[in-house]
């Protein structure tokens, strides 16, 4: 139970702060503030999950994510003569 209880405590204590890791994320990679989410609507819906739950990040498929966003979709908006 002890365990139980240290999870939730950080969990709650990570959605108090999450205005402050938004900011470390954006400051670490370099992100618009835009790119986030509204921080008090973020707390509600991350309140209602087990964080505990959650996948670990793996940094290949971080990498594929990048890839496709920095070259697949551009080529394909290429193709439909997207003016952006």
């Amino acid at each position: 139970m002890p365990a139980m209880m240290g999870k939730a405590k950080a969990q709650q204590k990570l959605i108090d702060n999450l205005e402050g890791e938004f900011a470390k994320v954006q400051r670490e990679f370099h992100l618009p503030a835009g790119d986030f989410p509204d921080v008090e609507h973020f707390k509600e819906v991350l309140s209602g999950y087990n964080i505990d739950k959650f996948e670990k990040l793996k940094p290949q498929k971080i990498q594929a994510v990048d890839d496709m966003l920095a070259h697949d979709i551009p080529n394909l908006l290429k193709s439909f003569r997207n003016p952006y």
